[in-house]
């Protein structure tokens, strides 16, 4: 297993066990597969690992922020995640 398969299963075990994230195959072909935050059926986070680098997707700002490491994932979801569930 690749450091980044490793670091991408650690993204599933992370994100998985949180309400409203699943996980998105990538359908087209070269996109990278993703763990979603879709509280309403709509996708508003998107996280990705591309080229070894955490990136969180914000489709309805048009906007990808990278992250350095799991910790900062942690730290960007728990401060940010409330903005986008609609709650």
């Amino acid at each position: 297993m690749s450091s980044d398969d490793e670091l991408f299963a650690l993204l599933g075990e992370r994100l998985g066990s949180r309400p409203d994230w699943s996980f998105e195959p990538s359908t087209t072909p070269g996109a990278q597969p993703s763990w979603c935050f879709d509280p309403h059926g709509e996708i508003t986070i998107s996280v990705s690992l591309i080229e070894g680098t955490i990136t969180i997707y914000l489709p309805n700002l048009d906007r990808e922020i990278a992250v350095d490491g799991l910790d900062a994932l942690g730290a960007w979801i728990d401060a940010n995640e409330s903005r986008f569930s609609g709650r």
